[in-house]
């Protein structure tokens, strides 16, 4: 007779040691990543790589995660836990080495969109039984308050760590690190691990893989027109033309055969559901704010000069962001308060971090003055995520749960940030090529602004002995230095405007939508009781009238 267990390990384990092992085994799986966006530097100059390869890469893992969940499910009917963490954990191993050791983009694309797909498995093993722990009676506001943060948070502590070992030692360092952690937590599988199944077997093959092939396919073409579409001018390069029309066909051809099928692999009838599709709308819209990263560090490292180190301890005021969001959240559902007032408290302190650093927009300004608007940025993007989880999982079953959160990571993590991200690079490349022609056209050998800059430096360098030819090429290399930096910062200041104007139109976006239905009945009765009143009162003000 088969034996069905929840959890991970054996009964022998005591409880106190379970959770530990819970938490050592969560910590690696969530932060573990192909491509860590702190040291894309690193690799570009050590593969040869363009940042475009790097970001696909870094998409490809999220967008095969996403795709992979309805799959998860299945894959824990069929298989032991045991044997899905080992597999998991092996192949996790493998990719990581992979990682460090590969000067080719497109293998490197590949294992990224392999590891995405292999941590959604093992996610689903330790998420679980932390589920049971936060939440035993199936909370899910609870549960988003404590696991949202703590994901968050550990990936950008991974990232700091990250690029830490990258900037002290080497960037392959990191993925060696990573193995050994990952082998350290397989030992504890199998040790600890119990080898019994987690609920009944399921038979494999009801799964209909060709609809899976095509989602993945036409996801991964939309992937290079997004990341690739800026260096190939968009349109005017063909490889765009039939990536785009590639993504079209696939994707339509992949929604009829998810209507027409008895089992889809992706049920598309969350869609009837008016809570999912607006959880979508409200993600992409997340994306408008979560897009500018990339125009950060283009402010901190192309004008401020801040290294990848530098960049990555500012960021981690995001972790405390996330901390503090999800204690936000946390006294914000126990008090019942609205969810329009949440959603409203998220994009409200995105919109404060990009005001804030419009203001801050300054060659000259401290890194510590960046740190409270990056803790907004970590509380907005942590309230966000929590508040549009709760409201897209509000009613659903276990099999609609799966494909909605298929469909909502698909949109946080690879379509909404890919997309403002490929307008943010276009735009902040266009403006400041429009600015700095604009600094240029004003400047000639008779600018005192010009000649103030350009003496002392010719001079300087004359005074070390160089010639009077290399001194005039340091000093007009350096100008240009200044010029571009001052076209970066303008341009940068003026994406930021333009996104703030935008967060007033999406919080009155979400101030004129109704979260909760209109209970039609209670108005009913308000009207009643309020004709009520109103004939009482009048039937007062008659007595009065004729009493004597």
């Amino acid at each position: 007779m088969q034996t069905y267990k929840l959890g991970l390990f054996h009964d022998w384990v005591p409880r106190p040691v379970q959770l530990l092992l819970i938490i050592l085994l969560t910590i690696p799986i969530l932060g573990i990543s192909g491509v860590y966006s702190t040291n894309i530097g690193d690799m570009m100059g050590s593969q040869g790589m363009l940042t475009e390869d790097l970001m696909m890469a870094s998409y490809a893992s999220a967008l095969g995660m996403a795709l992979v969940f309805p799959l998860a499910l299945r894959t824990k009917q069929l298989f032991k836990t045991r044997h899905i963490l080992l597999v998991s954990l092996s192949s996790l191993i493998l990719g990581s080495f992979i990682c460090a050791t590969t000067d080719q983009a497109w293998v490197l694309i590949i294992a990224n969109m392999i590891m995405g797909m292999i941590k959604a498995f093992a996610m689903m093993e330790v998420i679980l039984p932390i589920m049971f722990i936060i939440s035993p009676t199936g909370d899910r506001p609870k549960f988003y308050s404590v696991f949202y943060p703590l994901s968050i948070a550990l990936a950008q502590i991974a990232s700091y760590f990250a690029t830490k070992l990258s900037f002290e030692y080497n960037w392959h360092l990191v993925y060696y690190y990573t193995m050994g952690i990952l082998l350290f937590c397989l030992l504890l599988v199998l040790i600890f691990g119990h080898n019994y199944r987690g609920s009944k077997k399921v038979p494999f093959y009801q799964i209909d893989w060709l609809s899976f092939a095509l989602i993945l396919t036409s996801m991964m073409l939309l992937n290079y027109v997004l990341s690739y579409g800026r260096i190939l001018d968009w349109w005017n390069d063909h490889s765009i033309k039939f990536s785009t029309f590639g993504f079209i066909l696939l994707g339509t051809w992949f929604i009829q055969r998810q209507m027409i099928l008895k089992r889809p692999f992706l049920s598309l009838d969350v869609f009837k559901r008016k809570s999912v599709w607006m959880s979508i709308v409200f993600i992409f819209l997340m994306g408008i704010f979560f897009g500018s990263s990339g125009i950060q560090s283009a402010f901190t490292t192309g004008v401020l000069k801040y290294s990848a180190l530098s960049n990555a301890e500012i960021n981690l005021m995001m972790a405390l962001g996330a901390v503090a969001g999800g204690v936000f959240c946390f006294a914000w559902f126990r008090r019942k308060w609205s969810l329009k007032g949440l959603v409203c408290s998220g994009f409200g302190a995105f919109i404060a971090y990009h005001l804030i650093l419009f203001f801050l927009f300054s060659p000259v300004i401290e890194i510590n003055d960046l740190a409270f608007p990056v803790f907004l940025k970590g509380l907005g993007l942590t309230i966000l995520y929590i508040a549009i989880g709760v409201y897209c999982a509000d009613k659903l079953s276990l099999t609609e749960l799966l494909a909605a959160v298929s469909i909502l990571i698909l949109f946080r993590s690879f379509i909404g940030p890919a997309f403002w991200s490929a307008v943010y690079s276009y735009e902040l490349y266009a403006g400041q090529l429009k600015h700095t022609a604009f600094i240029v056209q004003h400047m000639d050998a008779n600018d005192p602004l010009l000649t103030g800059r350009l003496n002392p430096l010719i001079q300087g360098a004359m005074s070390q002995g160089k010639s009077i030819e290399a001194a005039q090429s340091m000093g007009v290399s350096s100008v240009w230095a200044m010029v571009q930096a001052q076209a970066t910062m303008a341009a940068a200041k003026e994406i930021f405007g333009w996104i703030v104007v935008s967060g007033g139109l999406v919080i009155l976006f979400v101030l004129s939508y109704r979260f909760v239905p209109v209970n039609f009945r209670k108005l009913v009765n308000i009207r009643r009781r309020f004709r009520g009143q109103e004939i009482l009162k009048r039937e007062e003000e008659m007595l009065a009238a004729i009493a004597p």
